[in-house]
C-alpha cells in the first residue's frame, strides 16, 4: 500500500513556526500527486482548538502508553489532498505558540520569558511521539512508512519498537526521521538525569542507546530505529565530514565513529502560491513575468509595499526613502546562524560608504539582536536607506520578497535554505555565503555565492551586485530570469520526491526488515 505518515509539530497553514511547516506542508501536497496516500500527525495546540473543532472531526480518545498515562484526543481534519491528525493532551490545550512563550504569555506570568522556551519543551515532545504510536496501536493503524521531522519525532522509532506495550506491532513499518537542523538545541536533547529518564518513559538500556555528550539525544535514539536523512546534500557532507563540527559540535563526531549513514537530499518548493506571474495565489497585488522580462509589476509590487509600511508602522523602525533601487531585502530570523553579525556589519558600513544602496529588513528572533537593529536603525534615520520592520505578517512578507532586488543570506550554516528559492522566484537574486544547502545557487548565475575570506567575502558580492544592478541592466535581466526557470526545472517537490525520497524510504537493503518490498 502506497502510504505514508508526517510526524511534525509544524505544519504550514496551521501550525507555524520555521521552515519546518514549508516543507511539511509541501511533502504532504506533493506525495498525493505521486500516488502516496498522505497523513499528517500534528499536536492539538490549544490555540488551534476552535478552528479544529469547527473544521474536523473527534475519531477517538484514550489514554497514553506512557507511564504517565495521559489522556488523549485525536480530530481529524481533510485538507486539501491529505488526512492531518490532530492530537490532543492537557500538555498542549494551553500553548498559544509552537516552541516560545508570547508576549501575551510574558504578561499572564512574568517567569514565562517572551521568546523563551516552554519549561515543558522536552515533556510536550515526548508527550506527542508516545501519543501518536499509541493512536495507532489503539485504532489499529501500521503505518508503512512513517518520516518524521526533527528531533521533535526522534524518540518515535523507539518508542514504537522497544516498548512492550506495542509489541511487534510495527514491525513491518519503515521508520526514517529528516534532520531540519542537527545544531545544538535543534536536535531537541536533553541533559541526562533522571527527571529525564522518565520523561522519556523508556527502558534503562534503551535510553542509555542515546547518550550524546551527556545528553539523551533523540536523533542518536532514532538511528538505532530508523533511516536518517538531511535537508541538503552539502549539509550530510559538512556533517560527516566535520566542516560543520564547530556548529553540530558532538553530534557530527558521532556520526563518523559510529558510521551512521546520512543521506542528504535538498528540499524542493511547491510554487503554486509562490509564482508572480500568478498574483492572486502568490498573495501580491499586481504580477510580473521574469520569463518575458515584464518587470512592471515588479515596481508597483514595491510601491504597494511603501503604501503599506506608511498606513501600519507599529514595530517599524528607520526611514526609507530610496525606493529606486537598487533594494536589499532580508526576511527571516535573527539568530547566530543566521548570520546576524556579519548582516549587521555590512549594512551599517554600506549605510555610511555606500550612497546607492537601500535596506529592509524584516525579521524577529533573539531580542539581543532585535535591539541591535532597531538601534542601527534609528541612529541612520538621516540617510534615509534603511528600514527594519520588527514583526511579521504574510502578506507583508510576501511584498517584501516581491519588491526587493536582491536578498541577503550571510548564514554561518544553513542545512538547506528555502528563502532563496522564494527570492528567485519573484526576480529578487540571493547573495548567499557559500555553506550547506546554499551552494545550490550558482554565483553570476541564479544569484551570488561568496566565501568568508575570498575575493572580498560578504562585501565583495554585495559590491558586485551594485555594479551588475548600475552598469549591467540586461545581465541582471538575463539572471532573473534564469534563477526563476531554475527554481521550476530542479526543485518540485513531486520531482524530488519521486527521484530522491522513494528510492531511499522504500529500499530495505538500508532498512532490512523480513517483509514484502513496499510498492513503488
Amino acid at each position: 500500500m502506497k502510504e505514508i505518515w508526517l510526524v511534525s509539530r509544524e505544519l504550514g497553514g496551521w501550525a507555524e513556526a520555521g521552515g519546518v511547516k514549508d516543507v511539511v506542508r509541501d511533502q504532504a501536497t506533493a506525495f498525493p500527486s505521486i500516488g502516496w496516500t498522505t497523513h499528517v500527525v500534528l499536536p492539538l495546540y490549544g490555540f488551534l482548538m476552535t478552528r479544529v473543532a469547527k473544521e474536523g472531526t473527534k475519531v477517538w480518545s484514550g489514554v497514553s502508553e506512557h507511564s504517565s498515562g495521559s489522556t488523549l484526543e485525536a480530530w481529524t481534519v481533510q485538507n486539501g489532498n491529505h488526512t492531518v491528525h490532530f492530537l490532543r493532551s492537557p500538555r498542549f490545550d494551553d500553548k498559544s505558540s509552537l516552541y516560545t512563550y508570547t508576549a501575551e504569555d510574558e504578561v499572564r506570568n512574568g517567569q514565562n520569558v517572551r521568546g523563551e522556551g516552554f519549561s515543558d519543551g522536552f515533556a510536550m515532545n515526548l508527550e506527542f511521539q508516545w501519543g501518536v504510536a499509541s493512536y495507532w496501536r489503539a485504532t489499529g493503524k501500521v503505518p508503512p512508512v512513517v518520516l518524521g521531522h526533527d528531533g521533535h519525532a526522534g524518540f518515535l522509532p523507539a518508542v514504537a519498537r522497544s516498548h512492550p506495550g506495542f509489541e511487534s506491532w510495527f514491525e513491518s513499518t519503515i521508520f526514517a526521521l529528516l534532520i531540519h537542523n542537527a545544531g545544538p538545541g535543534y536536535r531537541q536533547e536533553m541533559p541526562a538525569n533522571a527527571a529525564n529518564e522518565a520523561i522519556i518513559g523508556l527502558a534503562s538500556p534503551e535510553i542509555r542507546r542515546s547518550l550524546l555528550d551527556r545528553h539523551y539525544d533523540p536523533i542518536v535514539s532514532a538511528s538505532h530505529h530508523a533511516k536518517l536523512a538531511t535537508v541538503s546534500e552539502n549539509y550530510a557532507d559538512e556533517l560527516t565530514t566535520g566542516r560543520n563540527d564547530h556548529w553540530s559540535g558532538p553530534f557530527g563526531r558521532w556520526l563518523r565513529t559510529s558510521a551512521t549513514p546520512l543521506e542528504g537530499i535538498t528540499n524542493g518548493l511547491s510554487t503554486d502560491d509562490k509564482d508572480p506571474r500568478d498574483p492572486e495565489a502568490a498573495g501580491i497585488p499586481v504580477g510580473f513575468d521574469p520569463l518575458k522580462g515584464d518587470w512592471v509589476g515588479k515596481e508597483l509590487c514595491r510601491r504597494f509595499l511603501r503604501e503599506r509600511i506608511l498606513l501600519s508602522p507599529l514595530s517599524i523602525y528607520g526611514r526609507l526613502v530610496r525606493w529606486s533601487g537598487p533594494l536589499y531585502v532580508m526576511q527571516g530570523r535573527l539568530t547566530a546562524q543566521k548570520g546576524v553579525e556579519a548582516l549587521y556589519e555590512l549594512v551599517s558600513r554600506a549605510l555610511k560608504d555606500e550612497p546607492r544602496a537601500s535596506f529592509l529588513i524584516m525579521a524577529q528572533g533573539e531580542r539581543r539582536y532585535e535591539e541591535k537593529m532597531i538601534f542601527l536603525a534609528r541612529a541612520t534615520m538621516d540617510t534615509g536607506r534603511f528600514l527594519f520592520i520588527n514583526k511579521f505578517e504574510e502578506a507583508l512578507a510576501r511584498l517584501v520578497f516581491a519588491a526587493g532586488d536582491f536578498f541577503l543570506m550571510p548564514s554561518e550554516y544553513e542545512p538547506c535554505g528555502l528563502t532563496d528559492l522564494k527570492a528567485q522566484l519573484m526576480g529578487t537574486l540571493p547573495i548567499v555565503h557559500r555553506v550547506g544547502g546554499l551552494v545550490k545557487v550558482h554565483d553570476g548565475k541564479t544569484g551570488f555565492s561568496y566565501e568568508k575570506h575570498h575575493n572580498g567575502g560578504f562585501w565583495g558580492a554585495f559590491l558586485r551586485t551594485l555594479e551588475l544592478w548600475q552598469s549591467q541592466p540586461k545581465a541582471l535581466a538575463a539572471m532573473r530570469r534564469q534563477a526563476f526557470v531554475s527554481v521550476l526545472e530542479e526543485f518540485q517537490w513531486p520531482r524530488i520526491l519521486e527521484s530522491r525520497y522513494l528510492p531511499w524510504l522504500t529500499d530495505r537493503k538500508r532498512f532490512p526488515i523480513l517483509v514484502p518490498p513496499l510498492p513503488t
